[in-house]
């Protein structure tokens, strides 16, 4: 068995001196741990079905989850207080998050079941599936919980299938969840890459088509969170070229002549060039762009494109704002995942912090309420959210997980040769 991390034994003698004060250890069923798994082939396959099979039906070769996976009993009717009473005798909750709101959620959950610890380490997409595999490799499974939006598709064409991630949806929250939204995956919030401005420089949207940012009038006046480092910037452009029919039309119906492009060049493609050849400014995140167009007492007459949630940030007075009337269709939804790690050793404790960030059965729990606020949209159909329009009433493009999967290395090949044509 691996040996503990320094915060899984600090979470150990926290927790016997809360019973040695008193406490009663409860009785929990055991589940097995997973001995290491085997190094993967080279290579990468997509599945046709990303959903985990049944456990009957997992290999049984050393390496495998199918013994972890057997025992999760997934579909059990588990209360908050029968995972509250069998997670004291489970070691610190460790979740990998590409959302810095889970720390919010971790300290609220910590507060609401004393004694359990949850660490959460704030990872970007890439960084996360990488120690995901990496666990899978060596056996160590040091995590319980994954977040993440999956704008590359692998989470679902390549780890599901080998259960390194498993989707668990608490039986008492099952029926509340909106279509949609509890597929291959379970989705926690809706965000979506969009346009966004400053509303103290501007009155209105500056533009409504996105044809219209690659006119000179924005030249180096838009920002882009890097594709390469981006995974919803990323999805975003990848989905701008699995739609080009619809980008030619909106080309069309903005300037009344038909897009001329190179020699088998899509639209999205052409677009993403011409972009570019607008001086188009590169930085590393949303979080940028937003002090950049939208920090407070700035009136930037800057724009850009980003992940709508952080509209958020208006609450202690940044001035953007998001257009969700671009044409031919306002941006990309790409919600945010919760979802069981493969291996997971302290599942009760997963299972009781997934239903905590879910807000628990009423939808009332303090846990969803950071996922709640401009900019996010709520998947439950009982719980509303902050951002004053509803999902359903945009023109959203919707990702195709298979097409992100498979076209992930080409479209990075096609940035780095825009990059470098810039040089």
């Amino acid at each position: 068995m691996p040996s503990k991390s320094i915060p899984s034994i600090c979470a150990s003698l926290l927790l016997a001196a809360h019973m040695l004060a008193g406490c009663s250890a409860p009785v929990t069923a055991v589940i097995p741990a997973p001995a290491p798994a085997p190094a993967p082939a080279s290579g990468h396959t997509l599945a046709q079905a990303p959903a985990p099979a049944p456990a009957s039906a997992l290999p049984d070769a050393p390496g495998s989850l199918s013994d972890w996976y057997a025992a999760l009993d997934l579909d059990a009717q588990d209360t908050p207080q029968t995972l509250y009473a069998a997670a004291q005798n489970e070691d610190m909750l460790v979740v990998y998050s590409t959302s810095t709101r889970m720390m919010d959620v971790a300290k609220s959950f910590e507060r609401n079941y004393p004694g359990l610890l949850a660490y959460v380490e704030h990872i970007r997409e890439g960084e996360l599936f990488d120690k995901l595999n990496l666990n899978y490799e060596s056996g160590d499974f040091a995590c319980d919980v994954i977040c993440s939006a999956d704008g590359k598709g692998i989470l679902e064409n390549e780890f599901l299938p080998k259960l390194i991630a498993v989707k668990y949806t608490p039986y008492d929250i099952k029926s509340k969840i909106l279509p949609g939204n509890d597929d291959a995956k379970l989705m926690l919030a809706g965000e979506a890459t969009v346009f966004s401005y400053n509303a103290q420089y501007y009155q209105s949207p500056p533009v409504g088509n996105w044809w219209e940012l690659t006119e000179e009038k924005w030249r180096g006046m838009i920002y882009i969170p890097n594709p390469s480092r981006s995974v919803t910037t990323s999805a975003f452009f990848n989905m701008l070229i699995s739609n080009s029919d619809e980008m030619a039309l909106a080309y069309e119906a903005l300037y009344g002549r038909p897009l001329e492009t190179g020699a088998g060049e899509s639209a999205g493609r052409e677009y993403i060039r011409r972009l570019m050849a607008n001086d188009a400014v590169i930085v590393n995140s949303s979080d940028e762009i937003a002090e950049i167009i939208g920090a407070p007492g700035s009136r930037s007459p800057s724009i850009g494109i980003v992940i709508s949630s952080k509209t958020r940030l208006r609450d202690i007075g940044y001035e953007m704002a998001n257009h969700y009337g671009m044409e031919p269709f306002c941006g990309v939804y790409l919600p945010n995942c919760i979802m069981l790690a493969g291996g997971a050793r302290n599942i009760n404790a997963a299972k009781l912090f997934i239903r905590w960030v879910l807000g628990e059965a009423d939808g009332q729990g303090e846990g969803y309420r950071p996922y709640l606020l401009s900019g996010a949209w709520s998947v439950r159909s009982d719980v509303r959210d902050e951002t004053g329009v509803r999902i359903d009433e945009l023109n959203l493009l919707h990702p195709d997980s298979a097409y992100l999967y498979a076209n992930q290395d080409t479209f990075l090949t096609f940035w780095e040769e825009l990059l470098l044509s810039r040089d």
